[in-house]
């Protein structure tokens, strides 16, 4: 039984929201989680100027955006911040938790960057790993991960089953 699944989205699917409301209902089941879920201000309808990755583990914010002023267009990423929460993900490793979760793989990761490594050391740890993948980085994510990975849809129902197989806990 693989340890690593992906839930597969489409472009224009609020992944974010998803997944972040997806830990808030584990830990409240009781789960212990690590890793990190991104959080986006109300400015995401042009652009997401303000977004942030949460530490599952203790809540801590990372901001991940750079404010690039009224004009810019382009990636807002602030890599170095993306940076730092990827110590969320190492030391996630290092913890007593159930389940990592690892908001998404895209672009940064798809490019070698991003939280790429904490990916890789999550999948190699043992432990349950959750991340989402979108359609269009799914051949990425393949070349990464390779096929030992269980594709799932964006539904609620179907990753907490998954996570309860996993577990031994009921769903």
């Amino acid at each position: 039984m693989n340890t690593l699944a992906a839930i597969v989205y489409s472009s224009g699917f609020q992944i974010d929201a998803f997944m972040a409301g997806l830990a808030s209902q584990m830990k409240r089941q009781g789960l212990k989680l690590g890793g990190v879920v991104q959080h986006n201000g109300d400015d995401c309808g042009d652009g997401c100027h303000s977004m942030a990755l949460e530490d599952l583990a203790n809540g801590r914010r990372f901001p991940i955006s750079e404010d690039r002023g009224a004009g810019a267009s382009g990636c807002r990423l602030d890599v170095a911040g993306l940076a730092a929460a990827g110590g969320a993900v190492a030391a996630a490793l290092t913890g007593n938790i159930d389940l990592v979760i690892v908001n998404k793989f895209g672009r940064q990761e798809q490019l070698g960057q991003g939280l790429r490594q904490e990916i890789a050391a999550a999948a190699l740890s043992g432990l349950p790993v959750l991340i989402a993948v979108r359609e269009d980085f799914v051949s990425a994510w393949r070349e990464f991960a390779g096929d030992d990975w269980t594709p799932l849809p964006p539904e609620g129902r179907a990753v907490e089953t998954w996570a309860a197989d996993r577990l031994g806990v009921p769903a």
